[in-house]
Formats: C-alpha cells, structure tokens, sequence
C-alpha cells in the first residue's frame, strides 16, 4: 500500500469515473475520484494505489526516521 498526497490539477469524467490528474512531486500520476466527491483543482489529496482517499487540509512534509541498527 502506498500512501502520498499531491495537488489535483485536473478532474473530468471517464467511463462514469470521476478521474484526475495529480502532481505528486515533480511526476503526474492519474487517480481515480470516487470516494472524494467535493475536491477541486488546486486541492491537495491523500492518494492510496492510484485512488484519492481524502483531502489534506494542510501542507505536510514528509520526515525520514532512519534508525541506524547493529546486524550483529
């Protein structure tokens, strides 16, 4: 399961899908809009495999906890 949120810049009706275009990070990723029936462009979403799960209400940055471990 991957989890990222990018900013929505387009939404159209595909086959009876609600479908957009999402920046997440410098690439397009195309998603699906079903579960998030009020989002907009310009918004930023929480997407899940592809799918948009909910909107993000504030600009988060992602931290790496990298916790050095002794194989040994």
């Amino acid at each position: 399961m991957n989890l990222v949120d990018g900013e929505v810049l387009d939404i159209v009706r595909e086959d009876g899908m609600r479908m957009g275009k999402v920046r997440v990070g410098g690439l397009l990723r195309k998603a699906t809009f079903d579960l998030i029936h009020d989002a907009a462009r310009g918004d930023r979403v929480l997407l899940c495999d592809g799918g948009a799960i909910g909107r993000a209400e504030n600009e988060t940055t992602t931290e790496t906890n990298y916790v050095p471990c002794d194989p040994w």
